[in-house]
């Protein structure tokens, strides 16, 4: 046998290289991990200029005060909508300001499991290594919705 011996393609080859192209094509769209990880919600709409439009009576966790959802990244940043009163919301960004985890909505507030942060309903830290809240978003009323960003 030669050094150079001549092989075929095998389907199996052919497929893998189908799916790395797909692969890398999805990369180069620009899609980010949050945007891919985020699920579609009744009531939740991306606007076009990257704020996000929320309908509370469309969503089910916020038909009740201290009911909190994980948005689409507002203007690219990955964030949180919480009602705080019969009428009043707060959003925040869900990365931990200590090292840029992810925070985790929770019941009473945001956890971040790297270094254990916890921040109260609101965004302030309670617990660090964290030493600064959980960043704000402008939450504004339109109607009966409420525009994030």
């Amino acid at each position: 046998m030669s050094d150079h011996q001549s092989r075929s393609l095998t389907r199996r080859d052919a497929l893998r290289g189908a799916a790395a192209l797909c692969g890398l094509s999805l990369l180069s769209l620009g899609i980010s991990e949050a945007q891919a990880a985020a699920p579609a919600q009744t009531g939740v709409t991306l606007l076009p200029d990257g704020r996000v439009q929320v309908t509370p009576s469309r969503v089910a966790a916020l038909k009740k005060v201290g009911g909190v959802i994980s948005l689409p990244p507002v203007k690219g940043i990955p964030a949180a909508l919480r009602r705080t009163g019969r009428s009043t919301y707060v959003a925040v960004s869900l990365r931990c300001p200590h090292a840029g985890a992810m925070t985790t909505p929770q019941p009473t507030g945001f956890f971040c499991s790297a270094h254990g942060s916890r921040f109260n309903e609101s965004g302030v830290v309670t617990q660090g290594p964290a030493t600064s809240n959980l960043p704000k978003l402008p939450v504004t009323r339109s109607g009966s919705n409420i525009i994030v960003g």
